[in-house]
């Protein structure tokens, strides 16, 4: 008896030991099998993905889904000034929370993450305000899911947004571009959308991942919650401000330097003779460089209502140019006068000989009147002819009294007479060429004078424009 009784309980000790090793290979399978992302969607039914993209995932409608966006500039391909478009790249994080989600990380292996194809959850109908042109962004189908049910996703965007640029300083000009998220079609009390980061923030990242592979540096980005107001109702937006500064060394070397160049030679060209005629056809030479040099200006400047003041400097630059050609064809023309036997007027005597030599310390000697010097003999030049004429008539008479010699006399007399007036009227239109050319010397000293100082003035007016920050 004691021995069946020790047989019985040998046996259940067996049994109880191998229920125990059943349940803990069990227990290891069930364990094993709750390792798996596939175990973690069956249990979150996100294999049945219809009731997760119906609505907001959220327990109460009344409740808004907070979307917390986070993005940063890593490079700007191009800011078109023609399209005012700005082209950039954008590394955007997006997160969320879902209510319908959420499992312990204890019951599967301690997995706490796990990530699940796009289309298989709910997502913010995130719309960007500024954008321009079609998405050619790179595709991520993927979403990373918490434990808790926090949903993030992350892409990269290739951005062709609006940007109203101010080219007053070109090209030592600092632009601002907006970049605005927020919701499409919910409301502010269906969805909010929270900037993740602050300005100092952002700054930081995006200059820690900026690229600069273009003529842009970028100096800050200023991070803004706001509300817009549409018909009455609102919608949240995160507005991102990026102030981009201008690299200008391209157009200084290819541009400012050589315009420079064209209007400091065309200055110096103000010293060429201009008896020669050799200064117009190089005024002219620099002023068709100069014209190539605005054309390059042209193609580089965006269509807007605002000229720069680069523009307008090389505007004023060419007309003055024109000016003094205009000024040297005006001189050259009083040097053409000089050779003929008129006389300078006497209105331009008084303003250009008297007034404007003073004015500009240019010391003239124009001769007095032709009758007083004429009187040094006591004869005035018209006087010669009727004096001969008279002593003609007088030699006539008295042939037959005065000798031969008192004849030879009278003609030689005559004759210095006539030499005389010849003299006086050399010497008229020596003086009357001589004011022709003080003339012409005055003035083309008085152009010079005006071209510099425009010059002068308008570089100054210029710099001083640059060297203010226009934002």
């Amino acid at each position: 008896m004691f021995h069946k009784i020790t047989l019985i309980h040998t046996v259940m000790a067996k049994s109880d030991l191998i229920i125990l090793i059943i349940f803990a290979h069990l227990d290891v399978l069930f364990s094993e099998d709750s390792c798996g992302y596939f175990q973690l969607m069956e249990h979150l039914k996100l294999t049945d993905s219809v009731r997760f993209l119906q609505s907001r995932p959220v327990d109460d409608w009344r409740k808004p889904t907070q979307v917390f966006i986070d993005s940063t500039v890593a490079n700007i391909i191009q800011l078109e000034g023609t399209t005012q478009s700005l082209i950039s790249l954008l590394w955007l994080d997006m997160k969320w929370k879902n209510s319908f989600i959420s499992w312990d990380p204890n019951e599967f292996c301690g997995m706490e993450t796990i990530t699940i194809p796009l289309d298989l959850l709910w997502l913010p109908d995130l719309y960007i305000y500024e954008i321009m042109d079609d998405d050619v962004s790179p595709v991520v189908n993927v979403l990373e899911v918490k434990h808790d049910g926090s949903v993030k996703q992350s892409k990269p965007i290739r951005l062709v947004s609006a940007c109203k640029l101010d080219i007053f300083g070109f090209p030592f000009d600092t632009q601002r571009c907006t970049i605005t998220f927020g919701p499409y079609v919910h409301t502010v009390e269906q969805i909010t959308m929270v900037a993740a980061s602050n300005s100092s923030v952002v700054t930081q990242l995006s200059r820690d991942n900026f690229s600069k592979r273009g003529e842009w540096e970028l100096l800050h980005i200023d991070v803004q919650n706001l509300n817009l107001s549409f018909s009455g109702i609102l919608y949240s937006q995160v507005k991102y401000t990026i102030t981009l500064k201008r690299i200008p060394i391209v157009y200084v070397v290819n541009l400012i330097c050589p315009a420079v160049f064209l209007i400091i030679l065309d200055f110096a060209g103000m010293f060429i003779s201009v008896t020669g005629g050799e200064r117009l056809g190089f005024k002219i030479t620099v002023v068709l460089g100069f014209l190539v040099l605005l054309l390059i200006l042209n193609d580089q400047l965006p269509n807007t209502d605002v000229s720069p003041i680069l523009g307008v400097f090389c505007l004023l630059c060419f007309a003055l140019m024109i000016i003094s050609i205009m000024g040297t064809i005006g001189v050259l023309y009083m040097v053409e006068m000089s050779s003929m036997s008129s006389e300078v007027p006497s209105w331009m005597k008084k303003w250009v000989l008297k007034h404007m030599a003073k004015v500009l310390l240019v010391k003239t000697s124009h001769t007095a009147d032709a009758g007083a010097d004429e009187n040094i003999i006591g004869f005035s030049n018209s006087s010669v002819p009727s004096t001969s004429i008279r002593m003609e008539k007088a030699s006539e008479k008295t042939s037959t009294k005065d000798s031969n010699e008192a004849i030879l006399l009278k003609k030689l007399l005559l004759e210095i007479l006539m030499i005389r007036r010849h003299l006086a009227n050399a010497r008229l239109k020596e003086e009357s060429q001589n004011d022709w050319h003080m003339v012409a010397y005055v003035l083309d000293r008085f152009i010079c004078i005006f071209y510099f100082c425009s010059i002068v003035i308008s570089m100054g007016v210029l710099i001083i424009v640059w060297a203010i920050p226009h934002t």
